[in-house]
This record gives C-alpha cells, sequence and structure tokens, in this order.
C-alpha cells in the first residue's frame, strides 16, 4: 500500500465508524425486545436434556402474586428484579464451569450474554442506581438440572422481568403526554 492508500484505507475507516456511531438506538419500550429474549429461552428450555449439575444452583423464586406484586412501589419492582438478575448472572457462570458439551455450553454463553443485554435494557431506563439501596425479600429456590434453570428463567422473564417494563414504559409513554397502550 502506498503513500496514497493509507489515507483512503483511514477515510474508509472513519466513515465507517461515523455511520455506526450515528445507528439509532433500538426503542427501550419496544415489547418485541424483551419478547424476543423470552422466545429464546423457552426454545433453549425446550432443547435442554436433563443435565445435572454436581450442586445445587440458586435460582431467584419466580412464583408470582399478582395482586401482591401491583402493591410493590416500582422501586421495590426493580430491586427484587435486579437482584433476580444477578442471581441468574451468577447461576449462569456456576452452570458454565460444569457444561462440557460444545452446543450446549454455547447455549449458556448465549443466555448469559442475553441476561447481559436485559440489564442493559433496564440500565437504560434508569432504574439500575435507584435499586442498589433497596431492600427486598427475594426469596430462592435451587435447581440441579438445566431444563429446570432454563424453566425458572423463562417465568422470571415472561413474569416479573415483563411486569416491570409495562410499568415502566406505561409511565415514561403517560409523561410524555400520550397514554399509549404498552403490552
Amino acid at each position: 500500500m502506498g503513500v496514497t492508500g493509507l489515507p483512503t484505507l483511514l477515510l474508509m475507516l472513519l466513515v465507517n465508524v461515523k455511520i455506526v456511531m450515528l445507528a439509532p438506538a433500538q426503542p427501550v419500550c419496544d415489547s418485541h425486545i424483551l419478547d424476543r429474549y423470552i422466545k429464546e429461552a423457552r426454545e433453549m428450555e425446550t432443547a435442554m436434556d436433563s443435565i445435572q449439575f454436581p450442586e445445587d444452583i440458586t435460582v431467584p423464586e419466580t412464583k408470582l402474586n399478582p395482586a401482591l406484586w401491583k402493591k410493590l412501589n416500582k422501586l421495590q419492582q426493580a430491586a427484587d428484579v435486579w437482584k433476580g438478575l444477578n442471581l441468574f448472572t451468577k447461576a449462569i457462570q456456576r452452570i458454565r464451569d460444569f457444561i462440557t458439551d460444545a452446543t450446549v455450553k454455547f447455549s449458556v454463553d448465549k443466555s448469559y450474554s442475553n441476561i447481559r443485554s436485559i440489564s442493559q435494557l433496564f440500565k437504560r431506563l434508569n432504574i439500575q442506581d435507584e435499586t442498589q439501596t433497596m431492600q427486598s425479600e427475594e426469596s430462592t429456590l435451587s435447581v440441579r438440572t438445566l431444563k429446570k434453570f432454563f424453566s425458572v428463567y423463562t417465568n422470571f422473564l415472561r413474569g416479573k422481568c415483563k411486569l416491570l417494563l409495562i410499568e415502566i414504559c406505561r409511565e415514561d409513554i403517560c409523561i410524555e403526554g400520550s397514554c399509549k397502550s404498552y403490552s
């Protein structure tokens, strides 16, 4: 590459970087975002064999009483979701140590990436900092199989995560002046 080739290469790189930086962020209150993660979790739950773990893995309890959930304020709900996401993050990091099959490990790694993406979604909603000091009683359960792990994970996303996202987005949409329905 000669002297004229270097500026051309640099220009091509800068144009590509500028295009990426100008790409609009995906709307946070788009229900399709969380629905995609729920669908992937459900598919993994269906596809997984009952791979046994050598020890108990702690995950959040996902049983949800809608009446009690609605009585909690947004910060309490958010604290409950954050604690659940933290438990799933720790659990999946531990599960990675037990998996030897490359295909299963890929699915587990993808789930880890999805949990981190869901965490980023909630951070974009500006609820993370508010919940770090909140106390919520998080009940947990122990799982011994990968299938059960994904079952609990799917229920968590379909329950507490989805309900919190709906509530926050409903408030955000109403704040903007037109209370559109979010589902």
